[in-house]
């Protein structure tokens, strides 16, 4: 602490003597310049701190202000995020069953077309008759709706075995003999 000064209560130092004193008829007659050097050791008026608190609690009042709309802004701007997330889902899960519906009449149809098409081979009067027909209208896969596995344990094993037979022991006949 500088000894020639003190302290006011709110933080700011005063020289507490000085050389010169001014009349105000004398600092009227100062320079800006001179003038501004001489008031800023001076003590502020009872106006000027009073006007000096009523800018800072409006500045302080409009900050608050302003910190409360942005607040406000980022608040809504994480609920549209949010919805927007919400409606893609919500999209993304309407096109997905969508999918599911039409590949569903997809397979309903192809299996229907299957069905029609081997009926009309089956009762085709002569056996050169279907397997002509069946050459020229190829028949599209049939489409399982659900994938499991319905063959037994023992059949499974049996055509493993036929699958492996390399030298075709198993599966290789003699025709001749007929």
């Amino acid at each position: 602490m500088d000894p020639g000064n003190i302290e006011d209560g709110n933080g700011h130092w005063f020289p507490q003597h000085r050389s010169k004193k001014y009349r105000p008829s004398q600092l009227a007659k100062l320079n800006p310049m001179e003038r501004s050097r001489y008031l800023y050791y001076e003590k502020p008026t009872k106006e000027m701190v009073m006007a000096k608190e009523a800018a800072l609690k409006r500045v302080r009042l409009e900050v608050r202000q302003r910190d409360a709309e942005a607040d406000s802004r980022r608040r809504r701007e994480v609920e549209k995020q949010q919805q927007e997330k919400h409606n893609e889902l919500i999209g993304q899960l309407k096109a997905a069953e969508a999918r599911n519906r039409i590949r569903l009449l997809r397979i309903r149809y192809n299996n229907v077309r299957n069905g029609e098409l081997e009926q009309m081979i089956a009762y085709q009067p002569t056996s050169i008759r279907a397997v002509r027909l069946q050459a020229l209208v190829p028949q599209k896969n049939n489409f399982l709706l659900n994938k499991t596995d319905n063959m037994l344990k023992n059949d499974r094993h049996r055509i493993e075995e036929i699958i492996d037979d390399e030298e075709m022991a198993t599966t290789k006949r003699d025709l001749t003999c007929i």
